[in-house]
């Protein structure tokens, strides 16, 4: 089977990532696609929900959905959530596996732990985040050449929602409705987060 890891923090998970694991499915070869959240996100620090409150804000948002998979790989993990260790994980199970990236992160992938080993070993999905497709398809083709690898662009509408911008709707006592799956809504207002 192939398949497609989509991490992130999902701090928390909105529409706009079910939107783009959906174009995923319906513009890829992969056959499900497998939400990773983060354990410790190397880079992020403040103002994170707890690990088991953001994966069952997952759970909750893609139970309906049979192409869609959660793993607790990297939160069960101690220390950071690396990347390659969790590609490496997945494919010892699955014939292929696909790393989906948002297109902001492609200059920077470079500077990853391990970026070489990512690069050259495995394919990669790329979700537009900016709407200059010229220079996306351009830092893709750089990329592409120099580690002989399969990165794949799917052409999309943006989908400009942050998690940022929905914790601070929270703060201010607004709705989040239509933004995060209705289930999460209500977890979120159950567990009081965000609040602070």
């Amino acid at each position: 089977m192939k398949v497609a890891l989509f991490g992130g923090t999902f701090n928390p998970i909105h529409v706009g990532h079910l939107i783009m694991a959906q174009y995923v499915l319906n513009f890829s070869h992969v056959q499900k696609v497998i939400f990773v959240p983060n354990g410790h996100p190397p880079h992020k620090n403040e103002d994170v929900a707890d690990a088991s409150d953001r994966f069952e804000m997952v759970k909750l948002s893609i139970e309906d959905n049979p192409y869609f998979d959660i793993s607790d790989f990297e939160i069960r993990k101690s220390g950071p959530s690396w990347t390659i260790d969790t590609l490496k994980y997945f494919s010892s199970i699955y014939e292929k596996v696909y790393f989906i990236l948002g297109s902001d992160n492609l200059s920077e992938i470079v500077k990853w732990y391990k970026a070489e080993e990512i690069l050259s070993k495995y394919p990669l999905i790329v979700l537009p985040r900016e709407r200059d497709l010229c220079a996306i398809k351009k830092e893709i083709e750089k990329l592409s050449s120099k580690y002989a690898q399969e990165i794949t662009l799917i052409q999309m509408p943006i989908v400009d929602i942050s998690s940022t911008e929905i914790r601070k709707l929270i703060r201010q006592n607004k709705s989040i409705r239509y933004i995060v799956h209705p289930k999460v809504e209500e977890y979120i207002k159950r567990k009081g987060l965000y609040k602070k």
